[in-house]
């Protein structure tokens, strides 16, 4: 998969974002922020920033194929972002990191009960495929009404 011609800067613009985002978060986290400081710094408020942009810029460019091309960059950029999330609940796990996001009481892979290949690769990577799934379903969402919009004459 191939993000569209036009939208390829922007692509690295949002992993850049996603990483600082997810780097700020381990620090405040690992700083003892309230959690709510935390929540801010969440790279899944880019799941509804990011398919609109990717929209705008595609309906520019493209005259055809605009929703293959938003579903090619929507995937892309949710299987990105979540695998650099993946990583950060590798080493919360190799660490024993506290955050309340990797608590095993709260879906995460950091507790008494939770084994090694649990820990750093089976609820990662589950974490990461619903994320993805999630993250493609909304950003299609609105990306495909931004799309729809775009696509409207405006009134006169």
């Amino acid at each position: 998969m191939n993000e569209s011609k036009g939208t390829g800067p922007l692509m690295k613009l949002g992993i850049i974002l996603a990483a600082v985002i997810i780097i700020l978060r381990i620090i405040l986290e690992q700083a003892g922020a309230p959690e709510i400081v935390n929540n801010i710094f969440g790279v899944a408020w880019l799941y509804f920033i990011f398919p609109v942009l990717f929209a705008v810029r595609i309906g520019k460019d493209q005259a055809t194929g605009r929703v293959k091309a938003l579903l090619n960059n929507v995937v892309l950029f949710a299987l990105y972002t979540r695998l650099m999330v993946m990583v950060s609940y590798m080493a919360a796990y190799a660490f024993q990191w506290r955050a309340p996001r990797f608590s095993a009481a709260m879906g995460g892979n950091v507790g008494p009960d939770v084994g090694p290949l649990s820990g750093v690769l089976i609820i990662p990577v589950r974490n990461a495929l619903i994320w993805v799934v999630g993250a493609t379903i909304i950003g299609m969402i609105i990306g495909g009404i931004t799309l729809m919009l775009r696509r409207k004459p405006l009134p006169a």
